[in-house]
């Protein structure tokens, strides 16, 4: 496996693929509108990118960064060939694109209570495997609950605040009505 990326708004021919992906693998609730991702990806913070195992199309990611940190907000994978590596690699990848930043991404809660209970903690041994920790963060939004697990060093609350603001703006941010915990406070 050679994986490359490049950029959705560099390789537009992949938009649709990259749609299918994106509404089979988040819950509409989960999903920002594709118009809207594509806009905010004209910024110089925000890399919206198709990977690709030679010409093979694998899946993409979208990454929202703040000086030291970045934010994983979307990552897939194609479901065909899922469970063959290539999150790993997607994920170690983002890690050579951004050797000195602290990386976040939300995982859903582990709820036992949850419909989804085994596939929640099947994504958090999944993410542990490639070196994300508990931030001991949480991030709640007007439509659910989700742990922020972290790779390469501490985050607060304040930086990821700031992170999510820089990349909605502030009426989207007043939309979206962010709330960042610790979970300790639970």
């Amino acid at each position: 496996m050679n994986l490359r990326v490049e950029s959705v708004l560099d390789n537009r021919k992949e938009i649709k693929k990259v749609k299918e992906l994106y509404e089979g693998s988040f819950p509409q609730n989960e999903r920002i509108p594709m118009k809207l991702l594509l806009w905010k990806a004209k910024k110089d913070f925000v890399d919206f990118l198709v990977i690709y195992d030679k010409d093979i199309f694998v899946g993409f990611t979208y990454l929202i960064t703040r000086e030291d940190l970045t934010y994983v907000l979307y990552i897939a994978i194609d479901n065909n060939i899922r469970s063959k590596g290539y999150g790993s690699l997607a994920l170690a990848q983002i890690k050579e694109k951004f050797p000195d930043n602290r990386i976040i991404l939300n995982i859903e809660v582990v709820d036992e209570n949850a419909s989804n209970y085994e596939q929640r903690v099947t994504r958090r041994k999944f993410y542990t495997r490639n070196g994300y920790e508990d931030s001991t963060l949480l991030y709640k939004d007007r439509w659910g609950l989700y742990e922020v697990m972290v790779h390469g060093g501490k985050i607060n609350g304040k930086e990821f605040h700031a992170l999510l603001k820089r990349f909605a703006g502030a009426l989207l941010f007043s939309v979206f009505k962010p709330r960042i915990t610790s979970s300790t406070e639970l």
